[in-house]
């Protein structure tokens, strides 16, 4: 997520390490390097240059803060600008006084509303709601039975129907009343592009029903085209916030950062993976840790806490504690990593990013983690709780077992003894500090 703009930006960044002072041509060939970074980012050039502008007035003359050299100074402007151009958001939705809550996803075929319709249901849930979509995009009957689907499978309520969407849109309303529903979704039509039609019916929709808030869902794929979207939307329709989807693939973020100044509306929430769970509330602050390198690690805990077995996690912890973890609770460690969405994106996470990307450059973490299971798996129940059984002779039975060489199995042996370590280290391990290189090995590099 957003990797060429991290590395563009830290680059600029590490090259103020170890001054002493922070002159003016010091913060002129700074500026220079984060306005480089930030348009090859695809961020629109009058967004760009009054962020430029802020962050000159700011460090023109300004006394170092006591407990900050000049590079960490620059690092702080640079992160409270960002959070500032990505909107400072926190929140998720504003609930309507009384129930139900109506939330009107609008946007362009394509974009992504109809999944993100179910992703906002279950987010919802999770927040206590109990949730019903509507499809209303009636001009394709492929968008209605994908809903549907989608509904049946995740257990949301769903309702649909035929004739004027206005009226399918208040029917879907009293059903979520007669349901006890909390929350409606309406999910409505797009179109390849924006034209007058498509947002007069949105117009003559929102009008006919008390629609709490109105959330552009925009491709954070396509940049400057999604600010386009967000500004004509923004102009016709009238918007509360926008949710970004595809965010996990976008390397460079000029949507995120322009969307604010296009559409007057903060970025609520993002789509982080293709999974129903993979939508999260957008948080400016630590959207901005990620792309300076500083980690997430407020959103891994989350993210943990919902996808972490509680009892096979304190089951690892009291044997860590025991000072063993087999190979078994190796195999529960790999799959709760898994089971937190792309291995890719949790690593990312992590305080020092960028020195784990260094660590995994070359390498696929999704493959290195399926080869790593299929090692284990063709372990016995013996080995798995005993490794050090795992002479020459086993190594080679588990390699041909796995369809992997006996390097890789040399390698899942390094990487549990690396785990261990670095478990010990997060757990308590005599106040070191963890080495996040050992992710590295873990891995198998």
């Amino acid at each position: 997520m957003f990797d060429s703009l991290s590395d563009r930006l830290t680059a600029a960044l590490r090259k103020l390490t170890g001054r002493g002072v922070l002159r003016p041509e010091d913060i002129e060939a700074s500026l220079r390097e984060v306005r480089m970074a930030l348009l090859e980012a695809d961020v629109n050039y009058k967004v760009v240059k009054d962020f430029q502008e802020r962050i000159r007035v700011q460090l023109a003359g300004a006394e170092l803060e006591k407990h900050l050299n000049p590079a960490q100074q620059v690092v702080k402007v640079v992160h409270d600008e960002l959070v500032e151009m990505l909107g400072a958001n926190t929140e998720g939705l504003h609930w309507a006084p009384s129930p139900p809550t109506v939330v009107l996803l609008a946007g362009l075929q394509g974009s992504g509303k109809t999944t993100t319709a179910i992703k906002l249901a279950l987010w919802a849930r999770r927040q206590g709601r109990k949730p019903l979509v509507a499809a209303l995009d009636l001009r394709r009957p492929a968008a209605v039975e994908q809903l549907r689907v989608l509904a049946e499978r995740e257990k949301v309520d769903f309702h649909t129907g035929t004739g004027a969407v206005e009226a399918i849109a208040q029917q879907s309303i009293a059903e979520a009343r007669r349901r006890g529903d909390d929350l409606v979704v309406l999910d409505t039509a797009g179109r390849l592009h924006v034209d007058r039609e498509l947002l007069e019916e949105l117009g003559h929709l929102k009008q006919s029903v008390p629609v709490t808030e109105t959330l552009l869902v925009a491709d954070a794929m396509t940049g400057q085209e999604a600010v386009k979207v967000g500004s004509a939307f923004a102009e016709a329709v009238g918007l509360d916030g926008v949710i970004l989807t595809k965010l996990d693939g976008d390397a460079r973020g000029g949507a995120a950062l322009s969307l604010r100044f296009a559409t007057g509306q903060r970025v609520r929430f993002a789509g982080v993976g293709e999974k129903p769970a993979d939508l999260e509330v957008f948080h400016a602050d630590r959207m901005t840790s990620r792309i300076l390198g500083m980690g997430d690690v407020l959103s891994l805990i989350e993210k943990a806490e919902r996808a972490v077995d509680r009892e096979e996690a304190q089951r690892v912890e009291k044997n860590l504690r025991a000072g063993t973890v087999s190979f078994d609770d190796f195999l529960v460690n790999i799959r709760q990593l898994k089971s937190m969405g792309s291995v890719a994106g949790v690593l990312e996470m992590m305080p020092g990013a960028g020195q784990l990307k260094g660590a995994l450059a070359g390498s696929d973490p999704e493959a290195e983690v399926k080869r790593m299971e299929a090692i284990i798996l063709s372990m016995t129940r013996r080995e798995r709780a005993r490794p050090e059984l795992i002479d020459g002779s086993r190594r080679r039975r588990i390699a041909r077992g796995s369809g992997t060489q006996v390097s890789d199995v040399n390698k899942v042996l390094k990487a549990r003894e690396a785990m261990q370590q670095l478990l010990r280290q997060f757990g308590g391990g005599g106040g070191r500090k963890p080495n996040l290189a050992g992710l590295g090995r873990m891995l198998g590099r």
